[in-house]
């Protein structure tokens, strides 16, 4: 579990533990016997700590108890279980976690893909379960965007170490590459992946903006537990930068053996031409790097 998550349901059961006092207060004010039954338990218990009371009399005795106390509680015009301790989760009670050893409950699941998909500028939209065919004007369209379906899950279910860490999409606009990227994004996080998505144009625009605040604004695409670039070609060439950022994003994680998906219109001449041999031999590479050409139709134009 990442402190995140545990911050959370630390503050989950300090919430609820807080409305339990209050409400123990409100109803203890209303009836002394309210407020007596609530501390008989603890004198029940003392007494079979002392060798008083036997285990199935002090059994018989809690529940007398709580059934006083539930129809009391009801006299009074509340719920009979208004008392209880309170769990936003019943599973888990709050904690996040089940089972002998543990693991994380569904309720810690859920919260995790929302906090990674907050962060993440991944949409819920362009998913694999979003997916349509009928999208496509032909059947060779269609076979090829089944097949890159297809791929792209074998792709995630690998994560987070694939056979080959990198992923490059390339095709003229409208193929669908942008929704791919997004879906393989999309199902790492409900992996628990940490995973970044940022197109080209924004990624210099957050560097350039960290230059002038001299902060690393690198850093978040460095450690990505999945990085999705998206559009590449369509940033700002600044020199100095560009070039140099993509490498070294390119580089370290390839030394860290981190997996990332690159996205782009250029084909391997127009990366040549825009990257220089440096940083395009790193995209391209056939060690580490599965290539798609997605060919057909404008898609965008079909929807209109």
């Amino acid at each position: 579990m990442t402190n995140e998550l545990r911050r959370y349901y630390s503050e989950l059961r300090d919430k609820n533990r807080r409305i339990h006092e209050k409400r123990v207060a409100e109803c203890e004010q209303k009836s002394a016997r309210l407020r007596s039954l609530l501390s008989e338990p603890g004198l029940v218990f003392q007494q079979v700590a002392l060798g008083k009371l036997t285990a199935a009399a002090a059994k018989s005795r809690i529940g007398a108890i709580a059934a006083e106390r539930r129809n009391l509680l009801i006299s009074l015009g509340y719920a009979g279980n208004y008392l209880d301790p309170i769990y936003t989760c019943p599973i888990c009670k709050d904690t996040g976690e089940v089972g002998e050893p543990s693991r994380l409950c569904t309720c810690a699941l859920k919260k995790q893909q929302e906090q990674l998909l907050a962060g993440s500028r991944i949409n819920d939209r362009e998913t694999f379960a979003n997916f349509s065919d009928a999208i496509y004007p032909d059947d060779d369209q269609k076979k090829q965007g089944l097949g890159m379906k297809r791929f792209c899950e074998r792709y995630v279910a690998a994560l987070p170490k694939p056979e080959k860490p990198n992923l490059l999409i390339v095709g003229q606009s409208g193929l669908g590459k942008s929704f791919f990227s997004n879906a393989i994004g999309y199902a790492a996080i409900e992996k628990g992946i940490r995973t970044v998505k940022t197109t080209a144009y924004q990624c210099i625009q957050d560097i350039l903006s960290g230059i002038d605040a001299r902060e690393d604004a690198i850093a978040p695409f460095l450690s990505a537990g999945l990085l999705v670039l998206d559009d590449l070609g369509t940033e700002a060439m600044v020199p100095n930068v560009t070039v140099e950022t993509f490498f070294r994003i390119l580089n370290e994680r390839a030394a860290a053996q981190l997996p990332t998906v690159l996205v782009s219109n250029l084909d391997r001449d127009g990366l040549f031409e825009r990257y220089g041999e440096r940083v395009a031999s790193r995209m391209i590479d056939g060690a580490l790097t599965s290539i798609v050409l997605l060919r057909g139709s404008n898609l965008r134009t079909r929807m209109r």
